[in-house]
Parts: C-alpha cells; structure tokens; sequence
C-alpha cells in the first residue's frame, strides 16, 4: 500500500475530448492512488472536429492542463519556439512532481528532456509509434524523439507482447531495463452501464431488412475499405455502421453509415443495433503491434465478432472469430445470414473481461511502479 500518494504529471499526446483510449483510462484509474495532473496536447487549430464532451471520472482531485499545439510548429523552428512560450509556464511547472508520465515521443517536442532532471520518468508505449509516420519526410527527427526517450525512461510500458519484443530489440541498448507489458482493458463502468442488459441474439436482429455491422474506433489509414466494399458488393442485405472520429479518406456507398465520435457511455446503445462487430484492419506492422481496447469492449456485447488475423488477437479467442482475407470474411457474413455465428454466455464473457479490466491494469502497473512484486 501507498503510504503517502505522489504526485504523476500524466503527459498524454491525444487531445482529453477525443474518444477514450488507454490514456484517458489510465489517467483515471492512476487517482485512485496517485495525486495525478493531467497535460494534454490541444490543437489551436483543427479543420475537422471530432471530439466529444467527456467529464473525467476521477477518484480525487485533478487539475488538468491543456499544452497548446501551433499548426506546423513540427516543421517550422519559428512556430516551435513560440509554441514553447506558450507552454512555457506549464512546462516549469513540472519540477513539483515526482514522476512525469509520458504517452508518446511527441511530448518531447514540448518538454524537452533536460526539464526532467531528478525525475522518474514512465513511458507508456502505446502503439508503434513510428509506424504511423512511415514514408513522412521527418520520420528521423521522430526516431531521435523516441530515441532519447527511451534512454531517459526509468519506466517502459508497453500494450502488447509484441510491441514488447519489438522494442527490446530495437531499442536494447538505450533501454535501462526490459519493457513491462501491461495490456489494454475494458472500463469497468460499461459493466455498470449495461451489465443487467443482454446485448446478444440468437439468429440476426435486421435492421430495417439489413444485416447491420458495426465498427467502433478511429477511421485511419488502417481500415480495409477494399474488404468493406467487397462484402457490400457480394451481400446487398449488409449494410456498415462505423461509429468513430474520421482521420483519413473514406469511401462513400449508401450502405455505410458514418455516425462520427460519440461518448464512451453511448456505444452501449449502438451496439443494441448491431448484427455483428467488426475490425477490419489491414495488417501491416502498424497493426501487428495493437492490443485493440475495442476487442474488449465487443466482446463484452455479446455479438458475433468478426477481427484481422494476428497473433496478438490471439488471446481473445474464442470469443472472437478471426480472418485472413476476404473470402473468409465474406464466409463469415454468410454465416451471420444464417444464423450460424457464434455467440458465448453473459456468464462466460463477463468470468474473462473481469480478468481484463483498467482496474486490473492499473493495480498491475502500481505493482511495478512501487516495487511490490506480489
């Protein structure tokens, strides 16, 4: 136990009103034990709005702070520096914590390292960070950013096993000591929100004479349209519902419904109407390295899920049902029509998701933070 709470300075690099990801989560869960402030980056200028009004569901008192990011401040030294005057009171502010959190390398094009002296600093290594800037002009900047990250960090978490191997041997020489793995979760106030309804059918619930997939999350490059439109084109009765913010082009066919971002508490609701929950990635290294939270989430639905192949998603079995290309994908719609997908027992999911949950996450990263081994 904590004798006395310390105090997190938690850097996140997604904007606090985007839909809710590891970060939103483990900053709340952290305040069950920590006195924990939140800095998060906030765009001054964005052409799209995709955000959502959240208010954080904290366990004590936290002040949060929002670091200003100026248009093309990466690319500009000008924009950068005046960037750093904006902030420049928040970043002084950081010598009163003891430990500084930090969610991506992109935090350190506002906090510089030096700024971090006499600090334990964490690094919770999310995603492939790289993997998203890959064939971008400035990708060796990035690679130095997470570079001296990764030299400079007391503390690395990272969401999967394999982007745990993938840093121990990208990364071996700079690392201070092997990453820690710590999965992604399932909140546990969607067992509160709907933890007495029954989301799940035997046979297809139609919607208006549709079958109705569903896709919950971001919309990035990483989304197999091609997938999307071959079963659109194979099966007139299917239609798509994706529920999520739009960060990349996407095709318009009037069988695909773009609900945009919704509250975290509201997919519950979505999810009533959906036939089965879809994840359809391309698989690429990007993607190989993800622990997605919206498995979690599925499954906790009680729907038939239908999700890439990789080894990762491995671990969700059998709750999930996996394909490696259309044709597999297209046998399992097939199946859906017919009544043939597998739906598991309240009883069963709920016995794996309360194994799974940012609550335990939280206790198991506490656990390796205050060196309690058992």
């Amino acid at each position: 136990m904590l004798q006395t709470k310390r105090k997190i300075a938690y850097l996140m690099h997604v904007d606090w009103k985007w839909i809710k990801q590891r970060p939103h989560f483990l900053y709340e869960k952290l305040t069950l034990y920590y006195n924990v402030d939140l800095f998060y980056i906030q765009k001054i200028y964005s052409r799209v709005s995709n955000k959502v009004n959240k208010t954080p569901n904290v366990a004590s008192y936290s002040r949060i702070h929002s670091l200003k990011k100026l248009p093309f401040s990466g690319r500009f030294r000008k924009f950068q520096l005046v960037e750093k005057l904006i902030n420049r009171k928040l970043i002084v502010s950081l010598e009163e914590y003891d430990y500084i959190w930090i969610t991506s390398p992109i935090i350190l094009d506002f906090v510089p390292l030096h700024r971090l002296q006499g600090k334990i600093v964490i690094y919770d290594c999310m995603d492939d960070f790289l993997g998203f800037f890959s064939g971008f002009d400035g990708i060796r900047r990035l690679k130095q950013l997470e570079v001296g990250l990764m030299k400079r960090a007391d503390v690395v978490f990272t969401s999967s096993s394999y982007l745990r191997e993938k840093m121990k041997s990208i990364y071996r020489f700079e690392l201070k000591d092997p990453p820690n793995l710590v999965n992604n979760g399932i909140s546990s106030t969607l067992f509160e929100r709907g933890g007495n309804g029954n989301f799940g059918n035997i046979g297809v619930l139609k919607t208006g004479g549709f079958l109705n997939i569903m896709y919950m999350g971001t919309v990035g490059e990483w989304i197999d349209f091609d997938i999307i439109i071959n079963i659109l084109r194979e099966k007139p009765n299917v239609k798509f519902t994706i529920i999520g913010p739009i960060d990349t082009k996407v095709p318009r066919h009037s069988r695909i419904n773009y609900v945009g971002p919704v509250e975290h508490n509201q997919l519950p609701d979505y999810a009533l109407l959906a036939d089965a929950l879809i994840m359809p990635f391309r698989l690429n290294e990007l993607v190989r390295s993800v622990d997605p939270v919206k498995i979690y989430e599925y499954i906790f639905f009680q729907k038939p899920v239908f999700a890439i192949n990789y080894k990762e998603m491995h671990k969700f079995l059998p709750f999930v049902t996996l394909y490696s290309n259309k044709e597999e994908l297209l046998q399992l719609v097939e199946d859906l029509q017919d009544g043939k997908a597998e739906v598991h027992s309240k009883a069963e999911i709920i016995t794996f998701l309360k194994q799974n949950t940012w609550d335990v996450r939280c206790k198991q990263i506490v656990s390796i933070l205050e060196g309690d081994s058992t």
